[in-house]
């Protein structure tokens, strides 16, 4: 057998210079600010509003809560927002009578370009993302 001939492969990698850097796209921009619309189906009022991330923002019996706002390919012809976002169903309670406790109906990513990718589903309400921005307008 010819096997003591052969050099263990171990050491082989060592001498390669470590690879280039993969040229992928450049990493997502985090916005601190999302723009997103809410439909009311029942009165079919809409509104557009800027939800600051890490801050809840209320519509309606609605409270959203985005937790990251990111652009891929910014600059470029067709820039892809997508925001993680939290919806919590949170009724407001009338006069005298205490509000139920809120309840999550919907969390996940939302992609401004594919609004059906991962859609929030609710009887009374829809909600889209817009855009992320890079700030807050002036209150």
């Amino acid at each position: 057998s010819g096997d003591q001939t052969k050099k263990p492969a171990t050491n082989s990698a060592v001498a390669k210079p470590p690879a280039p850097p993969p040229l992928a796209a450049p990493k997502p921009v985090r916005s601190p600010s999302a723009v997103l619309q809410a439909l009311d189906k029942v009165t079919a009022e809409t509104m557009r509003f800027a939800a600051p991330v890490g801050q809840p923002v209320r519509y309606k019996n609605l409270v959203f809560t985005v937790k990251a706002c990111e652009t891929n390919g910014l600059g470029s012809a067709s820039p892809q927002a997508s925001a993680y976002v939290v919806i919590d169903f949170a009724p407001q309670g009338a006069e005298g009578i205490a509000p139920p406790p809120p309840r999550q109906v919907y969390k996940g990513w939302m992609f401004a370009n594919s609004p059906g990718l991962n859609p929030f589903q609710h009887p009374t309400y829809d909600a889209w993302l817009i855009t992320c921005m890079a700030a807050a307008p002036p209150a």
